[in-house]
């Protein structure tokens, strides 16, 4: 039902503490494979690079593409029904996790995982910006954004105490349905997600579009069909369909069908590449097709190579769809400069944090009760130094036109160097300390290079721009970041080299938050010039 007036008082207090545990659960259910890292490894043997896939690529890859179309889908249809059948779809994955045997089984249940969630975040910040005035919006995003870090110390917290208890509780004996510690705690945790769907469907009153500014707005007459339109355009064999209906020439198509090829070809470039590099026994084989053994290795490379394809296939449409949203987000070099920049500082937070638990039982002894500890910093430090890095760069910018930036630089150079004394440390309680401090000044670059992104485009676009960094983020840092460090800790033995290996890119981050910063003032001071010189379009003329 649509609500005819704006939610008031109390309610939309509501509705914001519902948001904000939806997206919680998004992060339990997909943070939990790091504290049950060990436990995967010892009962289905897998390898540190099929942790890495589970946590990482199995999840991202569809999480990332699957916004795009759920997004659409959000903007045209009913959100509230998007979301909590999203919300049911991967608590339902989650449970069906608890289930599985086979690495298999458990990297599908994960991809399912990843679709669900895809609709969370684009449904949840519509349904805010229509329950909050525009005063309260920073406000209510900020504590919505909470969840995150809510998320990912509760699935620490919660996912190794299950495991601890259940394995308490058994020892010795057999447990119920001869379910270990890890399904345990997949069924426990999925369960609650199901009941929240329930709850978010029949209780979150869909409000009208802009009606709270003043301008209410009908949703999309087709939004089914503007999403599979959205979803096409990023599918191999599609794409070039869809390219042609928008308008695409011979050339384009060509291109096209060159960066499928290309694609491919470095796949199969790269499987060679890390299959030599790991012992037989390292080069696990994920099934067997047609009397072929399909190994990680070509399920990790077949992804990035789908990604990477869908990824341009998305870009070509935009500048087929929106030239001038080309023009000013992927045409602007600084802007392209943070959103690489941002993927490749994810590249090793994300790699670390999914074998931070392994490396503290590996190396200091710690066990699943410890993941206690671990999520608390994980809550109190990231949601912290969110905090702070958003408001220090806020009072730097005052300062200088490139402050923000000059925040980031420092918050990247920061985090690497407690990171390394985080993996170099024989001392738990030195561990702590310095996961407390990486963990706090990591987080303080996100405010500030999403502020600076948004900042170089129009507010029509502002969703697209957002698109485009949560790509990076995902195909760069979740993508390959995990698998990475899987991989070397495979094909090396040692896992602290591996995780060190990994701060070899904050050097490049800095660098290109360097380049965006000496860009940005002149970015920012040319927008309504290039707006217009791309197509006559005025900064505040809204997209017909």
């Amino acid at each position: 039902m649509i609500a005819p007036t704006r939610a008031t008082g109390g309610y939309r207090w509501y509705v914001l503490g519902l948001m904000t545990l939806v997206y919680a659960f998004n992060f339990i259910d997909r943070q939990i494979v790091t504290i049950l890292a060990p436990f995967l490894k010892a009962d289905l043997g897998l390898t540190d690079a099929q942790v890495g896939l589970l946590y990482g690529t199995a999840f991202a890859l569809f999480y990332a593409l699957f916004g795009l179309p759920l997004a659409r889908l959000a903007d045209g249809w009913h959100r509230v029904r998007t979301l909590a059948l999203g919300l049911g779809f991967w608590s339902a994955m989650t449970l069906v996790s608890g289930t599985t045997g086979s690495f298999a089984q458990l990297a599908l249940a994960r991809m399912g995982v990843g679709i669900g969630e895809a609709s969370a975040t684009p449904s949840a910040f519509s349904l805010l910006q229509d329950y909050f005035p525009k005063a309260q919006r920073a406000t209510a995003l900020a504590i919505y954004s909470s969840g995150i870090y809510l998320g990912i110390g509760a699935s620490l917290m919660i996912g190794g105490g299950i495991v601890a208890g259940w394995d308490a509780a058994f020892a010795g004996a057999r447990a119920p349905m001869g379910l270990a510690g890890w399904q345990a705690a997949y069924l426990l945790i999925g369960a609650p997600g199901i009941l929240l769907a329930i709850l978010v469907a029949t209780t979150v009153r869909e409000p009208v579009r802009g009606a709270i500014d003043g301008h209410g707005q009908a949703g999309d007459p087709h939004p089914f069909r503007a999403a599979f339109t959205e979803m096409a355009a990023i599918t191999p064999l599609f794409a070039s369909l869809s390219l042609r209906r928008l308008g695409a020439r011979g050339r384009g198509v060509m291109l096209n069908a060159l960066l499928l090829a290309a694609c491919l070809g470095g796949a199969v470039l790269l499987v060679a590449l890390t299959d030599a590099a790991l012992t037989p026994a390292k080069r696990a084989v994920v099934m067997t097709v047609g009397g072929a053994a399909v190994t990680t290795n070509m399920v990790q490379w077949g992804a990035i190579a789908i990604g990477v394809y869908a990824t341009g296939s998305w870009v070509q449409s935009i500048r087929l769809r929106d030239p001038v949203t080309a023009r000013l987000v992927i045409g602007t070099p600084s802007f392209m400069a943070l959103a690489i920049g941002g993927g490749l500082l994810s590249f090793g937070s994300y790699g670390l944090s999914a074998f931070i638990f392994l490396y503290g039982k590996t190396y200091l002894g710690l066990a699943a009760g410890d993941g206690f500890t671990l999520g608390a910093i994980a809550a109190v430090a990231g949601g912290a130094g969110t905090a702070l890095g958003g408001v220090i760069a806020d009072a730097w910018r005052r300062r200088h036109p490139a402050g923000r930036l000059h925040v980031a630089m420092a918050a990247a150079t920061l985090s690497g160097l407690f990171s390394l004394w985080q993996y170099t440390t024989p001392d738990i309680a030195s561990f702590y300390v310095a996961c407390f401090c990486a963990t706090l000044s990591l987080t303080m670059w996100i405010g500030p290079v999403m502020a600076s992104c948004q900042d170089q485009v129009l507010p029509r676009m502002r969703g697209t721009a957002t698109a485009l960094q949560f790509l990076a983020t995902n195909l760069i840092g979740l993508g390959l970041g995990p698998y990475m460090i899987g991989l070397v800790s495979d094909a090396t033995g040692d896992l602290r080299f591996a995780m060190l290996a990994a701060l070899a890119t904050i050097p490049l981050v800095v660098g290109l938050f360097w380049f965006a910063a000496r860009r940005l003032p002149d970015a920012e001071a040319s927008l309504s010039a290039r707006a217009a010189a791309a197509a006559g379009e005025p900064v505040n003329r809204p997209r017909s």
